[in-house]
C-alpha cells in the first residue's frame, strides 16, 4: 500500500520555519519557535499563540516577533499560511524526472526571455537581487553571466544598504522571486534609479513596481510551480537557463 505524504508539509508556513532553522547560526529564542511550528505543523491552524508559546518555552511576544522575521505580519497570518497546491499529490506520484522535465519545457515563456537575452546582451554590469529561497539559482546565474567584459553583483534584499550603494555602480537591476511579496516591504524597491534597466522573474508584478520592468519574464504559467520545492526550483532554472544560452548565442 502507497504511503500518503500529508500534503501540509509543502505549505508555505512549513517551509518559511524550515529555512529559518536551516539558516541559523546558533539556538535562540526563535529557533525554539521555528522548531515547534515543524514539530506541531499537522495541528495548525488549529492552534493559538499562547499554547505555541507555551511549548516552545517563551511568551506569545517572542512569537509575535518570530511571526514578523520570516515575513508574517501577525501570527492570524502566519498560522493560516498553510495551503498548498492540490498539484503536490500529482508530484508525490512521478518518478521519472524525465517526465518532469518535459513537461516543464511546455510551459516557459520562452519569448520573454528571448526579450530579456537581448535587452542584457549589451549591460556591464549587472546587480542580482535575491532572498535566501532563490540564492543557488541566482548564484548559478551570477557565474554564468560574469566574464571579463561583465561584472554581476549578488545581493540578498534584505541588505538596503549593499543595495543601494550598487544602485550607484551598475547599469541593470534584476530580481529573482516567485510571489514578490516581499517587494512591496523593502525600502529600495521604491527608489531604484530611472536610468538604471530593471528585469524581473516572478509570478506578478508587485504594485510598488507597476510599469517599472523593461522585461518581466512570468513564471505563473506553470501550473505544478508551487506543487514542491523541487518543482519550483527546477522550473526557475530552467528559465535561468534559457536566459543565459540566448546571451551567450547574440554574444
Amino acid at each position: 500500500m502507497k504511503k500518503i505524504i500529508n500534503p501540509i508539509f509543502h505549505s508555505p508556513l512549513y517551509v518559511k520555519a524550515s529555512e529559518y532553522l536551516f539558516h541559523s547560526s546558533k539556538a535562540t529564542v526563535f529557533t525554539r519557535i521555528a522548531t515547534g511550528i515543524i514539530e506541531k505543523i499537522e495541528e495548525f491552524p488549529h492552534v493559538n499563540i499562547e499554547a505555541l508559546a507555551l511549548y516552545c518555552v517563551t511568551t506569545p511576544s517572542s512569537v509575535t516577533k518570530f511571526c514578523r522575521i520570516i515575513g508574517y505580519d501577525s501570527f492570524a497570518e502566519l498560522r493560516n499560511n498553510i495551503t498548498y497546491n492540490n498539484n503536490a499529490k500529482h508530484y508525490l506520484t512521478m518518478s521519472d524526472e524525465r517526465e518532469i522535465i518535459n513537461n516543464i519545457y511546455k510551459y516557459l515563456p520562452l519569448e520573454k526571455c528571448e526579450d530579456m537575452a537581448r535587452s542584457m546582451a549589451n549591460k556591464n554590469k549587472i546587480l542580482i537581487i535575491t532572498n535566501d529561497f532563490t540564492f543557488n539559482i541566482s548564484n548559478i546565474f551570477r557565474e554564468v553571466l560574469s566574464s571579463f567584459t561583465r561584472t554581476v553583483y549578488l545581493a540578498n534584499r534584505q541588505n538596503n544598504e549593499l543595495i543601494h550603494y550598487l544602485f550607484g555602480a551598475v547599469d541593470s537591476v534584476v530580481v529573482l522571486t516567485f510571489t514578490g511579496d516581499w517587494m512591496e516591504k523593502e525600502q529600495w524597491c521604491s527608489v531604484i534609479p530611472d536610468n538604471l534597466s530593471f528585469f524581473l522573474i516572478s509570478t506578478k508584478i508587485p504594485t510598488i513596481l507597476s510599469g517599472r520592468p523593461e522585461v518581466w519574464v512570468p513564471i505563473n504559467g506553470y501550473p505544478d510551480l508551487m506543487a514542491s520545492n523541487y518543482h519550483s526550483h527546477k522550473f526557475m532554472e530552467s528559465v535561468i537557463y534559457i536566459i543565459v544560452k540566448k546571451i551567450i548565442e547574440i554574444a
